[in-house]
């Protein structure tokens, strides 16, 4: 008898006990997902490590990478979001990090050199493949660590999946991080399920979670029946699956009166979608909320752009080499600048230039208000003065009084109000209203069937989109828009193929001397590029036919071309006529209409 009271006064005891405990919060179950995700990669890198070292057939070593890199894919949103410099040697691009302030260069590891190592026609480099796959569990286990100090909550959770999937449709569907397996949709599949895995721990708190799922079934649903690289429709599969089910994230955080993140990146915190008209904050990068946009900094920066008075010798301004009519840039080959004499560069679009982390085909400036006192003061472009321009400013009775207004707070004309002034007139060009903008935001007919099929080739078979990232279509890497990358690719002087001969502008390295920016060039955006030939850095090409027969040869060094820092895959492409001419039909939807 005192058995039985003895074990009911323990039951009674037990059921207080989880009664009082307090209820699991869902970020805290995410905080568990994540770690379980974790051990399981770790033990997977064990495993595939004695799996290397037992020196199996390639077809056995191929199928344990590809599991290794779907553990990664489940883990991928919070270590990209929590640690993205660990995970540059996790997953990086297999290219060595520089880090010019430091003078220093890092050796590129993680999943991308080992694929490399693995998915090649040549004997399995042994040795390096052991110590590749160490460092990489060494970078494992370091996030580990670092998560143990870690304290997330719902909004940084709802951020971090959110970028996931932009991070999905600019850089997963386009293969950009597995270019020698081209097992992209299949991973793909696998960021969508650790999408719904994380996502079902707010099954009761997000008011329409069920919307969500089904939406993101949907996605998986239309990989499973796509496995072709080539000719998978990614048009469809963003502006059908992941866009819907991206707004559905948003609305069911807003619903939820989950905080969205304000973290002050160029891509805002508050976005449904990557394509939405005002996901980007061109004045992200600025040094100081003192230097904002306003209509009379526009107006006055605008004024002075076109004032020859700027230059030394009074012939030329800005919109010289920058004209509307040619989204900005000049249609030369390259630009003449003081005195008539033309400089040795192509005029770019400064369309969209804000956007970037750094400005010029070198990547020398590191704002659009140290560009322009660049351009006014080089002897082959303006040969001119900041200080003389503020002094115009202040003995001009227009421009003085268009100051004021500007900067009502100042009581003296400087020249670095003059530049941000120059520089907030810049700041305004985004306008995103290309025909590609309107059909990501639901205009179905916005693009021809041709176009819709260029900008699936552009993503997938021409690889472009790996370079040009989807939406910018320049080289500020999505999703967190905190580098801006420059590429070797063995630009020749013209378009001649039988002969090709190296363009010899040595590009970054004439200001970074590091033998892997040797006539490297900032990736610059592709958007309204029908208005911008002639191509290239040096204006060597005259058309966009030029330009993708260039990369359709492999670049450089496709047309054997000694190149041997080219970051551009010396492989042909193998594209069709019809494929080039798609693409360019795709290019010439990204022009803007005008406002």
């Amino acid at each position: 008898m005192k058995n039985i009271v003895f074990a009911i006064f323990a039951g009674i005891v037990v059921f207080a006990i989880h009664s009082c405990a307090p209820e699991r919060q869902p970020h805290e179950l995410v905080y568990e997902k994540f770690v379980s995700d974790l051990d399981s990669l770790i033990l997977m890198n064990d495993a595939f490590l004695q799996r290397v070292k037992s020196k199996p057939a390639s077809a056995t070593l191929r199928q344990d990478f590809l599991k290794l890199r779907i553990q990664y894919k489940k883990t991928e949103a919070f270590a990209e979001y929590f640690f993205p410099t660990t995970v540059r040697m996790i997953n990086g691009a297999p290219l060595d990090e520089i880090e010019d302030e430091e003078n220093a260069v890092f050796e590129p590891g993680g999943l991308q050199v080992i694929e490399e190592l693995v998915f090649t026609d040549e004997p399995v480099d042994q040795e390096e493949l052991v110590r590749h796959t160490r460092k990489m569990q060494v970078n494992v286990k370091r996030i580990k660590m670092l998560w143990a100090d870690i304290r997330i909550t719902d909004s940084h959770v709802m951020d971090a999946l959110r970028l996931e999937m932009f991070r999905l449709i600019s850089l997963g569907i386009s293969g950009f991080d597995t270019p020698a397996s081209g097992n992209a949709l299949t991973e793909s599949e696998v960021v969508l399920q650790s999408f719904q895995h994380y996502t079902q721990f707010y099954k009761s708190k997000l008011p329409a979670y069920a919307a969500l799922d089904s939406i993101a079934n949907g996605a998986i649903a239309f990989l499973k029946q796509n496995k072709d690289f080539n000719a998978f429709d990614r048009a469809a599969f963003i502006s059908d699956h992941i866009n819907p089910l991206c707004r559905s994230l948003y609305k069911n955080q807003e619903l939820a009166a989950i905080p969205f993140m304000n973290s002050h990146k160029l891509l805002k915190g508050n976005v449904a979608t990557i394509f939405d008209k005002n996901a980007f904050d061109p004045e992200a990068l600025l040094s100081d909320s003192k230097f904002s946009a306003t209509a009379d900094r526009i107006a006055l920066g605008k004024s002075l752009f076109y004032d020859s008075r700027i230059s030394g010798d009074g012939k030329t301004n800005c919109g010289s080499c920058h004209q509307p009519e040619k989204a900005y840039a000049d249609g030369l080959k390259t630009s003449k600048g003081f005195d008539s004499k033309f400089v040795s560069r192509n005029a770019p679009s400064i369309m969209y230039a804000s956007l970037q982390q750094a400005l010029f085909y070198d990547l020398r400036a590191p704002s659009l208000e140290d560009q322009a006192a660049d351009v006014i003061h080089n002897k082959l472009e303006m040969h001119g003065s900041m200080d003389e321009v503020a002094k115009l400013v202040a003995t001009d009775a227009d421009y003085r009084r268009d100051f004021k207004k500007a900067y009502p707070e100042l009581d003296s004309i400087r020249p670095v109000y003059i530049q941000n002034a120059m520089a907030t007139f810049v700041r305004s060009l985004n306008p995103f209203n290309s025909p590609f903008d309107k059909f990501m935001r639901g205009d179905k007919k916005a693009l021809t069937g041709d176009q819709v099929a260029g900008f699936n080739v552009f993503m997938g078979k021409a690889k472009c989109g790996t370079c040009h990232f989807v939406p910018l279509f320049n080289g500020t890497v999505p999703p967190d828009y905190q580098r801006t990358e420059s590429e070797v690719l063995g630009v020749t002087v013209n378009a001649q193929w039988k002969n090709p001969v190296l363009d010899k502008d040595p590009g970054r390295d004439v200001h970074d001397q590091f033998p892997q920016w040797k006539n490297a060039f900032k990736t610059s955006s592709v958007r309204n590029i029908s208005k911008t030939a002639p191509y290239m850095h040096n204006g060597a090409f005259a058309t966009l036919q030029e330009v993708m027969d260039f990369y359709n040869e492999g670049g450089g060094a496709g047309l054997g071309l000694d190149v041997p820092n080219q970051t551009l895959a010396a492989d042909k492409l193998n594209l069709t006529e019809n494929e080039i001419a798609s693409v360019i039909s795709f290019m010439e939807a990204l022009t803007d209409a005008p406002e």
